[in-house]
């Protein structure tokens, strides 16, 4: 082919060429809605147009007509187009190849350049939005797009790229990097700190959670380590019958009995025999006081030295032992302990109606302990050659220091029978409630006991001290024949017993007298118990009217627990001319009360018995426990003898001994458990006004509050009560 037949077909390419250009930019009119512009300087002054993150450098429109390759494109591939754009690419391309040689002026570059914009900004939303979907919200969020289809226009896409640092090409086209290409300049806005700390969360919960698993697993792990097994009881059974507890002298062998287990006879003090006699306790402190192998409590011990209301005597020295029962021999979860201390006198009748069973302690879920203790001339005598023989110098109240020796025993073993050394309640009864009276001024009994239930005690304490109950005693000392302390124990214990004087073992056992009024009468009157400035120091009233946070206490008592022993028989009546008589001639009728007397109780047995037990025990015991406002005070007036609520009616319905026939009884029984095991339990009395406007509690059928006691107030405003009060 000729050289003129050449450049006339490379004419017509290049006229095809710009008519081609031509129809581009028409059709880019219709999308931007305005002509480009055909000149350099429109050219110029119009901003040039950015792509969005995202968009894509295709091969054929970052090209000049020259054969020189991009630098983009020898520096930087470029992504993959989808299906839809690779062939419109691929023809840009072959055109650009057939006008590689062909020579171009300033004019047609410009319009060639306003053409490759024209065609790039109609495809740059399809691009986007096909060849990366997953950009697609956020460049509908820079162009302000609400997901309609179609193309954007210039105007929209300068405005949502208006921030944005374009990368341009030596002929003017702008490409833009894809995201992690360039961290710098297409930096997110901050987020605000508690959506990270969310977001942080969200992918740290998984290995949280796996972390947290695995470190309660190791917690478990060491706390199975180091608890190690549970405790058991101490032993199986032997025989199907015999089982072992732990004490701090050695193993015991206790019994079972009625589904629970009984210990009798444990030795908690050193025998008080030979020169021990007249000696304070000694606990078994020392390993050669204990015994080798294990020791068996299968049977009752023998009760100390006492003289009964009928004039019996009977007992041993040998006597400091103690009873337990309990439902369980084991260390899980320790059960409450009840501390009993029993005696109708402080001379004799011991134990009384106080004694507990293992069918007792199975039943309430209870450990029960009952000590022995000294009585009588060899538990309260208090002589000057025993005075002078102790270090430091004092006498008397040994059987108190037997009582506190047993509780130390509790504090120590009680845990290895099932009992909660936390939770000892210390019951008197009668002359035993006058004991627990006299221990809560000890000053070291809040760290052996942590409450007291004292029923039917004496009011009257001692009030002498050491050396006028000394002087007071000195007749015993001349009926023995001794004068000092080791002739006092060489003699035998009945020589002992048959010395002590009658009238040490006369109580008060009905109206007072003529004879207790005198000043002298007081004054020579025995007391068993005395001021000895070691245990006693000052008078239980005194000390609960001036000391504050002293234990827990509930006094109580019956309605006619000060009944005489000779009308508690059935068998016995008194007429209204013999009762009259008997309140005529007693201290009251000589101080003109008879009369008002008689009008408040009536002329009838019942009447009198309820008259003696007001001024003996009833109303000075009110008066006793008015001195704190938090004392609850009961009184139980059910009767269980066809007319009486004798002075054992309220123990007995504790204990379950009460043999309550009618429904009437069994009501009383019920609500006299009730206010103790509530009390054992607990620590209170849950029918109690905490106000304390309401301070006795007449138990009955039922439990009703009162504020006071019928009478007693009378008997108080006459200055009987509480001076005749009973005084064991």
């Amino acid at each position: 082919m000729s050289q003129a037949d050449q450049d006339k077909s490379m004419d017509k390419k290049e006229i095809a060429e710009e008519e081609k250009e031509k129809m581009l930019n028409a059709e880019n009119t219709k999308h931007t809605g305005a002509a480009p512009a055909s000149d350099l300087e429109s050219e110029e002054q119009k901003p040039k147009k950015k792509i969005p993150i995202g968009g894509i450098k295709m091969p054929g429109f970052c090209r000049t007509k020259s054969k020189e390759p991009c630098k983009d494109d020898e520096t930087k591939p470029t992504e993959p187009a989808d299906a839809e754009s690779t062939p419109a690419v691929t023809k840009e391309t072959e055109q650009n190849a057939l006008s590689a040689e062909k020579p171009t002026t300033p004019a047609k570059d410009s319009k060639e350049k306003e053409g490759r914009k024209g065609i790039l900004n109609a495809i740059r939303i399809p691009l986007v939005s096909s060849v990366f979907p997953r950009r697609k919200k956020e460049v509908d969020a820079e162009l302000g797009q609400t997901g309609a289809a179609g193309l954007a226009s210039v105007e929209t896409l300068d405005d949502g790229a208006a921030e944005k640092s374009p990368i341009t090409n030596e002929d003017g086209m702008e490409t833009v990097r894809l995201d992690g290409e360039d961290g710098t300049d297409h930096a997110e806005p901050p987020k605000h700190p508690l959506a990270v700390f969310i977001s942080a969360l969200r992918r740290r919960v998984v290995a949280s959670v796996v972390t947290v698993l695995v470190l309660l697993s190791v917690i478990v792990i060491i706390c199975i380590a180091f608890a190690g097994p549970r405790r058991i009881p101490t032993q199986p059974l032997k025989n199907g019958k015999y089982i072992e507890a732990v004490t701090s002298c050695g193993p015991v062998q206790g019994i079972l009995e009625d589904g629970a287990y009984a210990f009798r006879g444990i030795p908690y003090a050193m025998p008080p025999v030979g020169n021990r006699r007249w000696q304070s306790a000694e606990s078994l402190s020392r390993i050669e006081h204990c015994w080798n192998g294990t020791y068996l409590t299968h049977n009752t011990s023998n009760s100390c030295w006492q003289r009964e209301i009928s004039g019996r005597m009977d007992g041993v020295e040998d006597c400091l032992y103690l009873d337990v029962f309990t439902p369980m021999v084991g260390y899980d979860s320790p059960l409450p302990v009840v501390v009993m201390i029993g005696a109708e006198t402080l001379s004799g009748g011991s134990p009384g109606v106080m004694q507990p069973s293992a069918k007792l302690a199975r039943v309430r879920d209870v450990v029960f302990v009952r000590p022995n203790f000294r009585m009588g001339i060899f538990g309260f005598l208090a002589v000057e050659p025993l005075t002078r023989a102790t270090h430091p110098p004092t006498s008397g109240n040994y059987g108190l220091s037997d009582i506190i020796a047993a509780l130390q025993w509790v504090q120590l073993n009680i845990e290895n029978f099932g009992g909660n050394k936390s939770s000892v309640t210390l019951w008197g009864h009668r002359a035993g409630g006058t004991l627990v009276t006299t221990l809560i001024g000890y000053r070291r009994a809040k760290a052996l006991f942590s409450k007291a239930w004292i029923s039917s005690g004496s009011a009257i304490f001692p009030g002498k001290e050491l050396e006028k109950s000394e002087n007071i005693n000195k007749q015993f000392l001349e009926s023995i024949r001794c004068s000092d302390a080791a002739c006092l124990r060489s003699k035998s214990a009945e020589d002992l017993m048959d010395a002590v004087p009658a009238m040490w073992y006369v109580s008060n056992a009905g109206l007072p007298e003529m004879k207790e009024a005198g000043t002298s009468y007081m004054e020579r009157r025995h007391e068993w118990l005395v001021l000895d400035g070691t245990i006693l120091q000052e008078h239980v009233g005194q000390i609960l009217a001036n000391k504050d946070n002293l234990m827990k206490v509930v006094m109580g008592t019956t309605a006619h627990s000060g009944t005489p022993s000779r009308y508690l028989s059935p068998n016995v009546t008194l007429n209204a001319t013999q009762v009259e008589s008997i309140i005529r001639e007693s201290l009251l009728g000589t101080s003109g009360y008879a009369d008002e007397a008689l009008r408040r109780y009536n002329a009838t047995l019942k009447g009198l018995v309820t008259m003696i037990s007001d001024i003996r025990v009833v109303c000075p015991l009110l008066t006793l426990a008015r001195m704190k406002t938090n004392i609850p005070f009961y009184v139980a007036t059910q009767p269980r003898r066809q007319y009486l609520a004798d002075p054992d009616s309220d123990a007995a319905a504790i204990l379950g001994t009460y043999a309550a026939v009618t429904p009437e009884e069994k009501r009383h029984v019920s609500a006299m458990q009730q206010l103790f095991n509530h009390y054992v339990w607990h620590g209170e009395v849950a029918q109690a006004d905490q106000s304390g406007a309401k301070r006795v509690l007449v138990v009955g059928q039922d439990t009703l509050l009162a504020k006071g006691y019928s009478n007693c107030d009378f008997w108080i405003e006459k200055n009987i009560v509480p001076m005749y009060g009973r005084v064991d």
